[in-house]
């Protein structure tokens, strides 16, 4: 199995939807996805993940089902401004790997909530997966029905960095500070099976933005905070 992690389009917040920018970038992206044969397309329950989702099951045939648990974390840090996964390297000191750098720039509240977030994902995720047929297992998943589906789940750039830190067994805080998701950007995680019956998941892809390049379409630069070339 892969699931292929998408973060929506360009987004118009006041509203949470596309701009029209955002919409050319999905519209982009299906023409892509209608190649790669996907089987399944999951969403976040909010408008802009599923607006973005729309555009590819419209085109390729495939319904779209909603994953409320997907939607965008809300944990903002007040003495920074900015949402947590925005934080910046500087700020987590020399070891961006400990969590517990955070403590210096978030109340204990927003640190307590920080970490009701990170376990209510890792159990949603359990679930999500245990219905492809994966279920976990510690550091692996077993394999309760092997399959070959391509599985699109249209999310969030903060929720899509905190799954993958789950996934992948990355302190969150390393995949915070050290990477970012642009709109409609595509993230692929093959579940790895080396022993038959134990699967890992695997990062074979990160980021990429071959649909835009593709329709001449620059990146957006919605999320970035600083500068940008």
């Amino acid at each position: 199995m892969r699931i292929l992690l998408i973060r929506h389009g360009d987004p118009d917040y006041s509203i949470d939807n596309l701009t029209p920018r955002g919409q050319q970038e999905a519209s982009a992206l299906a023409a892509h996805l209608s190649g790669v044969g996907i089987d399944k397309i999951f969403a976040s329950s909010m408008g802009r993940a599923k607006a973005t989702a729309e555009y590819t099951a419209k085109l390729i045939g495939v319904p779209v089902m909603v994953q409320d648990w997907a939607r965008e974390l809300d944990l903002r840090i007040k003495s920074i401004g900015h949402m947590a996964w925005d934080v910046h390297g500087h700020l987590l000191g020399d070891d961006r790997a400990d969590v517990e750098s955070l403590k210096e720039i978030m109340t204990q509240d927003e640190y307590d909530d920080l970490h009701k977030e990170l376990a209510r994902i890792q159990v949603e995720s359990d679930r999500f997966l245990a219905g492809l047929g994966y279920v976990r297992e510690g550091g692996v998943y077993r394999v309760e029905k092997r399959n070959e589906d391509k599985v699109a789940l249209f999310c969030h750039g903060g929720f899509g960095l905190t799954w993958l830190s789950v996934l992948l067994h990355v302190p969150v805080t390393a995949m915070w500070a050290g990477f970012f998701l642009h709109t409609t950007s595509v993230t692929e995680i093959l579940f790895d099976e080396r022993e038959e019956g134990t699967a890992t998941p695997r990062c074979i892809g990160m980021g990429s933005m071959t649909h835009l390049v593709k329709a001449g379409l620059e990146p957006s630069q919605a999320g970035i905070k600083s500068n940008y070339y």
